[in-house]
């Protein structure tokens, strides 16, 4: 073959070589659209993934748990145990799939996942909680309330019905009535802090602050709570992307950098960073997400800068420690 006609090869065959995917840009196209709720979408790309690596265990993973949210059980059970194969004492898998589990009826090997979670994990509140809500409607009250006391006792709100139901606990009673939460996060007087909007609709309730006078117009740090009251037992990070997700469709090159978060407290709550480039000017923005017993809470503080000085941002993430759930 001459020197042309090689050229020549390699001319046609780059095209296809320079716009081939690697299982890891599939199963990060899977995760976007997953965040999105895009979860038919979702599938085909952790396909792609799995096609090119069939031991990516956090694709077959993540597919399960999309098809769990699609309500086709059996498949994500299937998904989950492929998950596990590959990576035995997998959490978040045992969990999806206990949950699979139940929602086929199959009581037997969701409590055995369960028991399975906890002797990894004595401190998991999720396993406490579904492993004694599920011994309740198998009618052994004494191990589904020691359970659930369990769940409660290490901060999982969840179970405060069902003991005040099921288990006595008269000290619980009231819980059913607890639906004035709201989130006590106080804005420093000094800082000059205001109420500028005051803005409700179907799926929130936003307040937006100002600082000493500012407007819209001219606004150097800007303040902003958000209540969503329909969301309840949101995992914080499934949060956070959702969130992430909405500050790209305005500012599509926006980078998103996790700062920490407590997934086991009894409000469970995260905080992160949004650094927003843009051509009309730049906006960066610390973020706290707090999961209420009712409500999920939403609040950052942003400047217009490219991003948050190191100063200002430990300062934010002090402040944000700060909240609180409260019920009136």
């Amino acid at each position: 073959m001459t020197s042309k006609y090689i050229w020549l090869l390699i001319f046609f065959l780059f095209p296809f070589l320079a716009y081939s995917q690697t299982a890891q840009e599939y199963y990060n196209l899977g995760s976007e659209k997953t965040a999105a709720r895009n979860y038919q979408g979702a599938i085909k790309d952790f396909d792609q993934a799995i096609g090119l690596d069939a031991k990516f265990t956090d694709a077959w993973f993540n597919r399960g748990t999309s098809k769990l949210y699609l309500r086709e059980y059996k498949d994500a059970i299937a998904d989950f145990d492929k998950a596990l194969e590959l990576r035995p004492g997998f959490i978040k898998a045992l969990t999806n799939r206990a949950i699979a589990e139940l929602k086929t009826f199959d009581t037997k090997a969701a409590i055995s996942d369960f028991d399975a979670i906890l002797k990894i994990d004595t401190q998991n509140t999720s396993a406490w909680f579904l492993r004694g809500q599920t011994e309740l409607q198998l009618g052994d009250t004494k191990t589904g309330c020691s359970d659930l006391t369990k769940a409660y006792d290490l901060g999982d709100t969840r179970a405060e019905k069902f003991l005040a139901q099921n288990c006595g606990r008269k000290d619980l009673a009231e819980v059913e009535n607890k639906s004035n939460e709201y989130l006590k996060l106080d804005w420093p007087e000094n800082e000059g802090w205001k109420i500028a909007s005051n803005q409700e609709d179907k799926e929130r309730k936003m307040i937006e602050l100002l600082r000493n006078n500012e407007t819209f117009e001219n606004w150097t740090e800007i303040g902003t709570m958000m209540v969503y009251p329909s969301l309840r037992n949101v995992p914080v990070d499934a949060a956070m992307n959702v969130m992430f997700e909405q500050a790209k469709k305005n500012f599509p090159n926006a980078k998103l950098t996790f700062i920490e978060k407590d997934e086991k407290a009894r409000y469970p709550w995260i905080i992160y960073k949004i650094e927003c480039p843009d051509i009309n000017g730049p906006e960066s923005q610390v973020w706290h997400i707090m999961q209420g017993s009712n409500e999920l809470y939403v609040n950052f503080r942003a400047v217009k800068q490219i991003t948050v000085p190191e100063d200002l941002k430990n300062k934010w993430v002090a402040f944000f420690k700060t909240a609180g759930v409260e019920v009136k």
